[in-house]
Order: structure tokens, then C-alpha cells, then sequence
């Protein structure tokens, strides 16, 4: 096998001289033209003889009606066959987009399904000689044969990813890395441990009714070690390719494409796609980021600054404003609206709340500006002005990891943190309001009893999640100092914590007694399998005794037990703890001291100003 992949350009002119119609095909890309579009590298070809596999039929009724062209009895009679296993042959690709093109096909007519090809994938990739990549596409990702299993071997010079991969070095880490080169995640993954790569995909959203994630796959050999890249796909084609003539892209983007060489049969394609369209057209084919609504801030009138330029749809607008809520209505330049939403007219624009409570009822609640990126809507809400950030849940996780902690925390602690959140506020999105419970009027009794519900949405349901500590601090560009919050969040694209198939509603809390709190008594009534009560230390300290037993309770409170949260080192808090988390000396056991006179004092003034008002656990 070694020795095929050592002799690529030999097997290819042996092939066309004994088959003209591939020659004809490969001395057609000489005449091929190319256009860069980008800095990036980003290139069109035009290729009018890809036209055939720009529009392959690929609803399964006429994949069924026509032969398969992959099969043995279906080939054309001058295409060899190259034994490479008991599995898989290498042919030469009569419709080439590479000045060298093979296709891997599999011996038996089956679908196509990566699992049955991964292996191999890798094995050929850590023997192919440097300028080669091996390639997959999807049967819903580009693939124009998906009832047959077949990867593909080219010629990697002029393919933007590849250049990249090669210029750079490699991740530092085993574990997969994100890197968003064409304005879409793509998954990197180094060496060639078929385990490795098969426990990320298989880890991939799977469509209802598909058997595999949809994605494309490229790996080539830098300098001896193997380097894969997954392309998570969201459809075949993107919408253009549908339209009438006088919108329409033929466009098909498959594994090539997605790889920054976009691929265009027709002339007019070719002359007028701009990058924004191509970028236009990846997004449509990639999967998208949800994105959310974060509730900032509330008051009477809000002031704030846009920083860059910003449109409500009919004028632009930059500096400082204010908007004010009058009679149940927004106060906008002079005239009373329901909403407003202010839209950047380019990316990375940003504007600035002025005044942001943050710390709500704590000790340490205080007043600032803060800096965000996205849209910013207004709206009215019991009578106050309510500002809102809408922006993709990316975007916001790299605040909130820079907010709950400090960006300079170490990699893997901010990576864990990205992973939690992300969890916890993607299982928000798609959980159920309980209004009905939260419309429920709370009783004396309720309160002599301690009987108390908490709901995440009871106190916002005009946003998703609110900013403060009640949800998770997002504190918007203030807090973004350092690039390893940007990175932790890019490594972890899209990973969440899932259990049972469900996402995991994974709730944090920097309270620490020892001990991580059941569900049940601290969220909702309802039992969460993976958040129960473990104590906070390594296994030698021994398990966590029964602490409904008063006199187990009394001892765990008035001992020191040994716990990982239980850290008095300076350093340690101040590389992870912002400022005002610090602002409180003990974070572990800790005691306060009253006078009797202090006490009476206390009671005298809570009994005075008594208003059962309740203050709920926080919820992040």
C-alpha cells in the first residue's frame, strides 16, 4: 500500500494514457482560471466540466432510478482498478478539480458512512507524501455518490485550508482545537489515533433520520504527523442554488469548497460572486450559532454611547444617546415607540451602558460602564426601560467566563468553565417556562415552612437570561482582557455536557461548604442524576458522611475537612477571582460575632421593616 501512495503522479499518467476522456478532463484544467477573494486565501475556480456533480441528483428516489457510477460493473471500461486493500480500490477521478485527483472507492456497493472509512482515512494520510490531502464528504455534505463509500486523494497546492494547516504549527494539545478561518468552525484534531478522531465525531449532532453527523473531513501529513480537520455541515446546498434564474448560484459546496476553493461550473458565477456572498453561502451550509437575549439593565432612563455605527432600520447613528420610559412607552429622539433595536452596521461595532448595577443584593454591589458587542434593544417593562444584548452564545460565553472568573485563570479551568456554561445556558433556551408556578401568590406559611419553588424564568421572560448573578455574570467587552477566554471558548466550540441525550442543566455556585449541593434542594424539585452531593476532595480523604444525622451535620460545619475549595493561597485566588470577589477574606469555614445588644439591635429592625419579601438562592 506504501508503495502506491509513493507513486500518485506515476499511476495518473499511466491511467491517461490508456483513457482519453480523462486525459481530455485533466489537460482541461490548464484552461481552468482561478480568482482569490480574500486575504484570507478564499478562491473561486471556474470549472465547467464540474457541472456533472454540481448537479447530481441526490434525493434518494433518483439515486435508486440511476446505476452507480462507483460500482465495478458501471465504470468506464479504460479505468483501472488499484487493489489498496481487501476494502478499497484507487481509481483516478474523471471530473478532477485537482491537477492530481483519485478517488478511494470501496470494493462492495454500500453507503456512504465514515465509520466504515475513518480507519482507513488516517492510515492513508500518515503514508501520503507532503502536497497529497485525503478528503471526505458527507452523504448529505457534498457527496454526489452517497449510496456508494468513497473518499477522495488530490493534489493539495492553491487549497486555502491546507495552506494554513501547513504555515501553522500544529495545536499544542491533544485535545481537538476550533479555528474559524472562513467564518465557520472547523475542528482540528493532530495525530493519527482512529479512537481519537471517531470519539469527536461521534460526540456530532446526528439529523433525525440520518445515520451520521454532516460534516466534510480533510487530513494530510505535516511533517510526519497527521492533521485532520472536521467541517460540521448543516445542509448540501445552500439556498441560492434553489432559486430562479435570476438569484440562482449554482454552487454545490462539497469538501473542496468548504475547504476555501469554491467551485463554480458557470461563467457568470465565477465573474460576480463577491466574498460576502461565499460567506453568505458557508453560513447557510454550516450550523449556525444560536444566538440570545441578555437582559442588562433596567431604569427610569438609560444612557449609553455607540461607539461605532449603529442603525434602527431607517438612520444611522453614533455617540452618545438616551432613551426614557414615558406613559408605558419608549422616549426616542423626541418620539414615543413600543421597542427600539439598534443594529451594527459592521461587525466588531460596539456601545457603552452607562451606570450597570452589577452584584445585585450582595455586598459587593456596585455601579459601572460596561462595553458590548452585538445589537442593543430597548424595551418597556413595569414601567422601567429595559436594555437588552443580543449576540451569538460564543460571544457571550467569552464574557461570561472573563465575568464569573478571571480571564488569567489557568487554560483548563477556563475551558471547563466554557463547557459548563455553554450547558447550562443552551438548556435554558430549550427548557419550558413555569409561569403557571411562578403565578402561585407565596404564603406566611410558605415562608414559616421554608417551602420555597425557584424557577429560572419566573423574573424574565421577555429576555433569556438575565446578566447578573441570578443567571451568570456577563459583563459584556469589560471583562474580555486576555485571549485565553477567547480560546478557551474556541476550543470548546459547541461541546456541551449531555446526559441521557439531554442536555445537562449544569448550575454552578462559588459557595463553598465541601460539598456540591443536590438538585433538589437548592434548584428545583426534581431530581438531576448528575448533580448530586459529592464532597469537594480527592478520593483519599474519604467518602461524605451522612449528614441528615444532626450530630454528622454539627461536626462537618465545626471541623476544617480537607476540600479542594478550601484555599487560602493568595495566588491561587487572585489568578482566578476578580476583584471584588476578593473584596471577602474567607471562602471556606468562617464565623461573625455579635454583641447581645448588636443582636436585639438586628431583630428589632428586621421585625420593623418585615415586608416577606423573599430573596431566592442564585441561579447559575
Amino acid at each position: 500500500m506504501e508503495d502506491i501512495f509513493k507513486h500518485l503522479g506515476t499511476i495518473l499518467q499511466e491511467q491517461l494514457q490508456e483513457w482519453p476522456a480523462a486525459r481530455e478532463a485533466f489537460n482541461n484544467l490548464e484552461k481552468v482560471e482561478t480568482r482569490v477573494l480574500s486575504s484570507s486565501g478564499l478562491a473561486l475556480q471556474h470549472n465547467p466540466a464540474r457541472i456533472i456533480s454540481t448537479t447530481a441528483k441526490i434525493k434518494p428516489a433518483e439515486i435508486a432510478s440511476r446505476s452507480c457510477f462507483l460500482c465495478e460493473d458501471c465504470r468506464p471500461k479504460e479505468q483501472r482498478s488499484i487493489p489498496l486493500d481487501d476494502k478499497f480500490y484507487l481509481l483516478v477521478n474523471p471530473y478532477p478539480i485537482l491537477k492530481e485527483h483519485f478517488c478511494v472507492v470501496s470494493r462492495n456497493h454500500r453507503p456512504q458512512t465514515f465509520r466504515d472509512c475513518y480507519e482507513e482515512m488516517l492510515s492513508i494520510a500518515s503514508r501520503l507524501e507532503p502536497g497529497y490531502m485525503i478528503f471526505y464528504n458527507g452523504p448529505r455534505s457534498g457527496a454526489s455518490a452517497p449510496d456508494h463509500l468513497h473518499m477522495q486523494i488530490g493534489r493539495s497546492e492553491g487549497i486555502p485550508l491546507v495552506d494554513k494547516l501547513r504555515e501553522n504549527e500544529p495545536p499544542q494539545t491533544d485535545e481537538p482545537v476550533t479555528i474559524q478561518p472562513f467564518g465557520f468552525p472547523v475542528i482540528i484534531i493532530k495525530g493519527n489515533d482512529p479512537e481519537k478522531l471517531w470519539d469527536y465525531v461521534s460526540g456530532m449532532t446526528i439529523y433525525d433520520g440520518e445515520s451520521e453527523p454532516r460534516m466534510n473531513v480533510l487530513s494530510i501529513n505535516r511533517n510526519g504527523q497527521v492533521i485532520t480537520a472536521i467541517i460540521p455541515r448543516s445542509k448540501h446546498r445552500p439556498d441560492c442554488y434553489y432559486a430562479d434564474e435570476m438569484g440562482k448560484i449554482m454552487v454545490s459546496p462539497g469538501a473542496v469548497d468548504m475547504f476555501g476553493l469554491v467551485i463554480t461550473p458557470r461563467k457568470e458565477d465565477f465573474e460576480s460572486l463577491t466574498e460576502k456572498q461565499v460567506l453568505d453561502i458557508y453560513r447557510q451550509v454550516t450550523p449556525q450559532q444560536p444566538k440570545i437575549r441578555v437582559g442588562i439593565m433596567a431604569a427610569k432612563e438609560i444612557r449609553f454611547c455607540l461607539n461605532d455605527s449603529y442603525t434602527d432600520g431607517r438612520s444611522s447613528f453614533e455617540g452618545e444617546m438616551s432613551v426614557s420610559a414615558v406613559q408605558g412607552r419608549l422616549s426616542w429622539n423626541g418620539v414615543l415607540i413600543d421597542s427600539l433595536t439598534l443594529k451594527p452596521n459592521e461587525h466588531g461595532a460596539t456601545f457603552t451602558l452607562h451606570d450597570v448595577t452589577i452584584g445585585i443584593g450582595f455586598h459587593w454591589e456596585r455601579r459601572e460602564e460596561q462595553t458590548f458587542s452585538g445589537q442593543l434593544k430597548f424595551i418597556v417593562e413595569d414601567g422601567l426601560v429595559r436594555a437588552i444584548n443580543i449576540l451569538p452564545v460564543e460571544d457571550y460565553l467569552t464574557s461570561v467566563i472573563s465575568s464569573e472568573m478571571k480571564p488569567t485563570a489557568s487554560r483548563e479551568f477556563l475551558r471547563a468553565h466554557a463547557v459548563i456554561s455553554r450547558s447550562w445556558v443552551l438548556a435554558q433556551l430549550r427548557s419550558p417556562y413555569h409561569k403557571a408556578d411562578a403565578a402561585k401568590p407565596i404564603t406566611n406559611d410558605h415562608i414559616l415552612n421554608r417551602i420555597i419553588k425557584w424557577y429560572d424564568h419566573d423574573q424574565h421572560t421577555l429576555f433569556d437570561v438575565c446578566a447578573d448573578d441570578h443567571c451568570q455574570r456577563y459583563q459584556g467587552r469589560t471583562r474580555i482582557i486576555s485571549a485565553a477566554a477567547q480560546a478557551a471558548v474556541k476550543d470548546t466550540f459547541g461541546q456541551t455536557l449531555v446526559s441521557e441525550g439531554h442536555l445537562c442543566d449544569a448550575r454552578f455556585s462559588k459557595c463553598c461548604g465541601g460539598i456540591t449541593e443536590q438538585f433538589e434542594t437548592c434548584w428545583q424539585d426534581e431530581h438531576k442524576p448528575y448533580l448530586v452531593a459529592l464532597r469537594d476532595s480527592s478520593i483519599n480523604e474519604g467518602g461524605l458522611p451522612d449528614l441528615t444525622v444532626e450530630e454528622n451535620a454539627r461536626q462537618w460545619i465545626l471541623s476544617d475537612p480537607k476540600s479542594f475549595c478550601n484555599s487560602a493561597d493568595g495566588n491561587i485566588l487572585s489568578e482566578s477571582l476578580n476583584g471584588y470577589d476578593l473584596e471577602t477574606p474567607d471562602f471556606y469555614r468562617w464565623t461573625v460575632e455579635y454583641t447581645t445588644a448588636q443582636i436585639s439591635e438586628s431583630a428589632g429592625r428586621r421585625a420593623e421593616s418585615m415586608s416577606w419579601r423573599l430573596r431566592a438562592p442564585r441561579a447559575v
